[in-house]
């Protein structure tokens, strides 16, 4: 197993670069000592939630193309309309 060090918003997980290359779109997370996290997670909950692995668009290469990512994705929740036409004509108002 040759594992990976890439990150999310929540951090940074290691995952199987044989996974990556795959078509798969949730992926295993694994500690760095190459055991699953879901079964070695502290508590009950932290295994649980790793149970259902990362989806692959969630990882990136740094801490800050994460964050970018995120402030991206919460920029078009908040403001869809900013810098977007979206068909309207000045007629219609």
């Amino acid at each position: 197993m040759n594992l990976v060090r890439l990150h999310t918003i929540n951090g940074p997980m290691w995952i199987d670069t044989r996974q990556l290359n795959t078509a798969r779109t949730h992926l295993t997370i694994y500690t760095r000592a190459g055991r699953k996290l879901s079964e070695t997670a502290r508590t009950a909950q932290a295994r649980e939630n790793a149970s259902y692995g990362v989806h692959r668009d969630n990882l990136f290469a740094s801490p800050e193309l994460a964050e970018a990512n995120h402030a991206r994705i919460l920029a078009s929740i908040y403001n869809p309309m900013k810098g977007a036409n979206h068909g309207i004509s000045k007629s219609c108002n």
